[in-house]
């Protein structure tokens, strides 16, 4: 199943955003560009109705939906996160997301951050170099990921 997204930005100073969602055909090399139409005109439909100004626009070409599915493991607290940190290999601009549900034996020798050591740690640092990219579109370096708890 597809997916559009469409974020839109409400008035004011501290303007926070809002999005429309929803589920889409699968794309394929058959559709879209059929697709890509009715997208646009479903996004101009959805704004002539709002007086919100357009933000980003996701167009996925599948999402796979899961039933809600708890962990059975009672440490798995979406509060307990691992926050990944990378710099911009071209601007050096910093950013950051987390993963819920961290698993603490993963913490290296300092208790804050994940052992360097571990496979899972160069398997997510390679993940994240060779995947993610920065909000200006380059490659980017891990230089952290710490443990992160946030309080509900």
């Amino acid at each position: 199943m597809g997916r559009y997204n469409l974020t839109i930005w409400e008035a004011g100073s501290k303007a926070k955003a809002s999005s429309v969602g929803v589920h889409t055909v699968d794309l394929n090399a058959g559709n879209i560009a059929a697709q890509l139409v009715l997208a646009g005109l479903f996004k101009d439909a959805v704004l002539a109705v709002s007086l919100g100004n357009e933000g980003t626009e996701e167009i996925l070409a599948t999402a796979n939906e899961v039933a809600k599915n708890p962990s059975s493991n009672l440490a798995a607290q979406r509060e307990n996160k691992w926050l990944v940190s990378y710099i911009d290999t071209v601007t050096n601009r910093g950013g950051s997301f987390t993963i819920p549900c961290y698993n603490s034996a993963l913490l290296g020798g300092d208790g804050e951050t994940m052992d360097t050591t571990a496979t899972e740690y160069t398997d997510l640092v390679d993940a994240v170099e060779n995947y993610i990219r920065s909000n200006a579109g380059n490659a980017v370096t891990v230089t952290s990921v710490k443990f992160a708890a946030r309080t509900l």
